[in-house]
Order: C-alpha cells, then sequence, then structure tokens
C-alpha cells in the first residue's frame, strides 16, 4: 500500500559527553551524529493493520481516539481552564480507553511554535536557564500545567524517541510527587516486596488545537519495531518529594541503526481538535507479557511544501494510569 506521503525522520546518537545534570529540565542531549531519513507515512485510519479503537494501545502502541474538548481555540491559554476543564477531561478519557481505575495527568504543556532549535542536532538546553526557574516555580506543589504558563518554547521534537523508559515509569512513580507516590503505593510495595506485581503505565494524550498543516506527529507501530535499535538517556525532571526538587527520568533515542529495519509509520492528515492520539510510553505489564505493546516511538517529522503554513498549535498531557 503506497504511503499517505513522504516525511523525513531524524535518527540519532546520543551526545552523552555533557552530563544530565548540566542540561536543563527535561531536555535530552545533543545529537552526536544523526540521519535524516525519507520514509513512508501511512494513513492509520486505512492501514489494515492497525487495530483501532482502545485495543490498539495494547497491540501497536498507539490508538486515534473522537474525543471533543469543551475548550476551543482561544480558551486554551486563559485562566485556569486547562486545570478546571481539561485535565479531568484527560483522566476520565484515559480510564474508558484503559480501563485503569486512577489515572493522574503529570504534566502538560501546549506547543505553539516552529521546530527552530529542535532543526539543530546539536542543540540542548543548559541547567539553570529562564525556563529552569520558572518550571521549578510552578512545580512546588502538584499541578501539571507547567509549559505555556511557564513559556517553556516547547517545539515540536523531530528525532524519533520515547519519552520514558520502564525504569523512568518507576523512578516517576516514587519520586515525582507525592499525589502519584500515594496512588502508585500498593504497586511499589508489591515490588519492594517481590510479591504479585501490579500494572501500571505511562501515557501521552496529544491533541491538536487547530487542524494540523505542518509538523504532524507521527507514531511507528511496536510490532514493527526492533528496541535494539534503542538507546536510554537520563534527562532531569521536577519533583516535590526529593530534596533537590528533581530526579532523573529516562527515555529512549533511536538509533540510525533502524533506518532499513523495515519500521512503519504513521500519520493522520489533517488531524483535527476532535482527533486525539494516545500512544504508551512505558508499561510495567510489558515486562511480564511480550504480545502486550512496551512502548510508541514517535517524532515531527518534516514534510515538503509546508514552509508557509503556520505553526503547529497542539496540547500534550502526560499521564499515569494504575489498574
Amino acid at each position: 500500500m503506497p504511503g499517505l506521503v513522504r516525511g523525513t525522520i531524524r535518527y540519532n546518537l546520543p551526545d552523552t559527553s555533557v552530563r544530565p545534570e548540566d542540561r536543563g529540565l527535561f531536555s535530552g542531549p545533543a545529537h552526536h551524529h544523526a540521519e535524516d531519513v525519507d520514509v513512508d507515512l501511512y494513513d492509520p485510519d486505512t492501514a489494515p493493520e492497525i487495530v483501532q479503537g482502545p485495543e490498539g494501545l495494547d497491540i501497536q502502541g498507539f490508538t486515534y481516539v473522537k474525543a471533543p474538548s469543551t475548550l476551543s481555540e482561544n480558551e486554551w491559554l486563559e485562566g485556569t481552564n486547562v486545570e478546571e476543564k481539561y485535565v479531568p477531561e484527560v483522566v476520565e478519557l484515559v480510564k474508558r480507553v484503559t480501563g485503569a481505575k486512577t489515572v493522574i495527568v503529570n504534566h502538560l504543556g501546549i506547543r505553539k511554535r516552529l521546530a527552530t532549535n529542535n532543526a539543530d542536532p546539536k542543540f540542548y538546553r543548559k541547567a539553570g536557564d529562564k525556563h529552569d526557574d520558572a518550571v521549578k516555580q510552578l512545580t512546588k506543589g502538584e499541578s501539571a500545567w507547567v509549559n505555556g504558563r511557564a513559556d517553556a518554547g516547547l517545539e515540536p521534537a523531530r528525532h524519533a524517541h520515547c519519552d520514558y523508559t520502564v525504569r523512568g515509569l518507576k523512578r516517576t512513580a516514587r519520586y515525582c510527587r507525592t499525589d502519584i507516590k500515594a496512588a502508585a503505593q500498593a504497586a511499589l510495595d508489591a515490588e519492594d516486596n517481590n510479591t504479585e506485581p501490579k500494572r501500571y503505565a505511562a501515557y501521552s494524550v496529544w491533541r491538536p488545537i487547530k487542524p494540523v498543516k505542518r509538523d504532524p506527529l507521527a507514531v511507528a507501530d511496536c510490532r514493527t519495531t526492533d528496541p535494539k535499535h534503542f538507546l536510554p538517556v537520563e534527562y532531569r525532571a521536577t519533583s516535590n518529594i526529593t530534596e533537590s526538587g528533581e530526579y532523573m527520568l529516562e527515555q529512549l533515542t533511536q538509533t540510525p541503526d533502524a533506518k532499513n529495519s523495515g519500521q512503519r509509520w504513521y500519520c493522520k492528515p489533517n488531524q483535527h481538535p476532535d482527533d486525539v492520539l494516545i500512544l504508551k510510553f512505558a508499561d510495567t505489564a510489558a515486562e511480564r507479557d511480550p504480545k502486550l505493546s512496551g512502548f510508541c516511538a514517535h517524532c515531527s517529522p518534516m514534510l515538503p511544501g509546508v514552509d508557509n503554513e503556520e505553526p503547529r498549535m497542539s496540547v500534550e498531557a502526560r499521564v499515569i494510569a494504575f489498574w
């Protein structure tokens, strides 16, 4: 089946010469070596191998669902709309799709800029910059709403990656926030006592605020993704538990070895605000069940002929779900 469009995916080898402690909050490393590879981007709505509905989340690692929001385009940055209206919407959506009993939004940000810095493989943010100061002020309590208020300058991420590993998820359950740790306590006790494990998982809930004309989000079918083509990378994240106010999260970055591996990428054309993409970051159950999707590689591919389109505007909520 022909691809929907051709897009350019970036694979990279991370430059680990700069310690994670010396990079900004939530900042991955620069790239020691990067390769831009043209790939077919398939339409997930018409690709016969893609499982639609909630089941797809545990099969290919992502799914698209119709989920209107009560917020209109011009309401996202007004007052406390995000905390009071959107966060509860995300919680109920993830419960409905996954069947989880408890869902907590642990991070939420809005992207509304071009991929200016992220176009440069050598770019990374330095520790102690103005973004660090703003984020620390906003994460002293248990608010998920950081970027946007902090003017974090979030940009589309060009390189193929996944924002959590299972180890990163487990660290988040213990060290991110007191409300998350309380929800995870039974699972943490089971891990500490080596008793019957309890499932929890991290997801991204990704919604356009306007129809997407450029810099869409593309996702890879985990069944076509080789875990050997990923490297774990640590990065600083905020905590209201640790004395330092931080902990080390861990993500995966996809190396150029993946470029001829048969990995298949998907991207919904002209994605609208009601077309919500849910993708999996990490899942403790996947450690025990090899048939269950473990994670979903994703990135914002470069598309031809869209340079005159306005920047993509989207909202991402990262959530932790407990069963």
